[in-house]
């Protein structure tokens, strides 16, 4: 890749692109246009009753086609003007590349030649600097420093000149480069006064593209936070998860009904809604009902569930009501109030020590037995005053004291390699091919 530049800034190397290549695809869309308008023709002419053929198979034609002749005209007559305007474009390509070629390699010679006559010059002239002063009086000595000089002359004057035609070259590939700026933009309005009126897109169209953008974020997002849940868990880390699987579930479920999604991509947006670590008491008796009210309950009772504990803790961590019912003093219901804020905090049982727990029995299971110990290592006064205030935290207390079945901790096992296994995964491979060459359209990149 050529470094030299015209003063312009445009960079001297041929223009790359396939000409001959959007010659041939303008010609196969200049003649799909004229088939399309000529098939238009035919389906009208039946439709009208005006062709001779009769029978029922030509009568079930008439009534099957009815206006389509009209959509299909008028598709025609979008393709054979961009095909159209593609072949010329193309053409003006071709000429162009052509000469940027002689261009190209006569202004590489040019920068040579002048760089070889810089060279000379500064050497001709520092001869002439550095060379004694001649004596007055010796007509030798001033002959040869008349020659000095007058080198040093002629060739600054080679430089000016090979300047001048290294700028003539600049002048010439800046010219070309103009010819295809202006057949560039004259092909884009060219396409676009094909298609105008014809081709637009309504409000949701350009929404859809929103919601993809959003929905890739919400994937990374979700990587995150499935990292999170295993590492950190507890309900700040549930609640949030729950609201992202919503967002994504309502996105998919948007781009499925504009086509942009199918069937499998609505299937695991379900699946990632749906709550883990439930799917494992489906196999313990004595759960399976609690199992199945909260996967009915689904995203709502993922939010809900959290938020309802996250709101208990801040009762708990109220001086006042405990002091209230629970005949504290105001320094003991200050000093148990800020204990129970540090001991059930929403990121109590986080670290990698409980990592194993929360795939075996769900992302809050670490935060569960740590704080059903929490709650067996307070004196049973202070239990009995706490009792009253733990609201939706009585559960989380008692699910933690009890151990995971086997049963339900292969289930959930496997569900969390399911889950997140395909989720993480997924993401892994796409890293992974960031550097293959992604397929495009041909013919546009080439056009660009």
């Amino acid at each position: 890749m050529s470094e030299l530049r015209t003063h312009r800034g445009h960079r001297v190397e041929v223009l790359e692109g396939d000409a001959q290549g959007v010659i041939d695809r303008g010609k196969e869309i200049e003649d799909l246009g004229e088939q399309m308008i000529g098939a238009a023709d035919v389906l009208r002419e039946i439709g009208d009753g005006a062709s001779e053929e009769r029978g029922r198979s030509i009568e079930k034609i008439r009534d099957e086609v009815g206006d389509a002749h009209a959509e299909l005209r008028k598709a025609g007559e979008r393709y054979k003007p961009t095909g159209t305007v593609m072949k010329t474009y193309g053409s003006k390509l071709a000429d162009v590349q052509a000469a940027m070629r002689t261009i190209v390699t006569d202004a590489l010679d040019a920068k040579s030649t002048l760089d070889s006559k810089r060279h000379a010059a500064a050497t001709a002239a520092q001869t002439a600097s550095n060379a004694p002063d001649p004596d007055p009086t010796d007509p030798t000595a001033l002959e040869r420093q008349r020659r000095l000089d007058e080198a040093a002359t002629d060739s600054q004057g080679a430089v000016d000149d090979a300047e001048a035609d290294l700028d003539a070259q600049f002048a010439l590939f800046d010219s070309q480069w103009d010819t295809w700026d202006e057949a560039y933009d004259t092909a884009l309005r060219g396409i676009t006064d094909a298609t105008e009126g014809n081709v637009s897109d309504d409000w949701t169209d350009n929404l859809a593209g929103v919601v993809e953008v959003v929905l890739e974020v919400l994937t990374w997002v979700g990587v995150a936070l499935a990292i999170a849940a295993i590492i950190i868990g507890g309900p700040f880390i549930a609640v949030i998860a729950a609201i992202v699987g919503v967002i994504a579930l309502i996105g998919t479920l948007f781009l499925y009904a504009k086509g942009r999604k199918g069937l499998g991509d609505v299937a695991w947006a379900v699946v990632g809604v749906l709550p883990f670590g439930k799917l494992g008491k489906l196999f313990q008796s004595g759960k399976r009902l609690t199992a199945i009210k909260e996967f009915l309950g689904g995203p709502y009772l993922e939010i809900a569930t959290p938020l309802r504990r996250i709101t208990a803790l801040r009762g708990l961590t109220d001086p006042a009501s405990l002091r209230a019912g629970g005949n504290l003093g105001s320094r003991a219901a200050s000093g148990l109030a800020s204990r129970l804020g540090r001991d059930f905090s929403v990121f109590q049982g986080a670290g990698p020590k409980n990592i194993l727990n929360r795939i075996i029995g769900g992302s809050s299971r670490g935060y569960s037995l740590s704080i059903a110990q929490n709650f067996a290592n307070l004196s049973a006064h202070h239990q009995r005053v706490i009792t009253p205030h733990l609201g939706a935290l009585a559960d989380v207390i008692s699910g933690g004291a009890k151990p995971v079945a086997l049963s339900e901790g292969i289930a959930n096992s496997l569900e969390f390699g399911v889950k997140r296994g395909r989720m993480v995964l997924g993401r892994v491979n796409e890293i992974s091919s960031w550097g293959d060459p992604q397929p495009v359209d041909t013919w546009r990149a080439q056009l660009a």
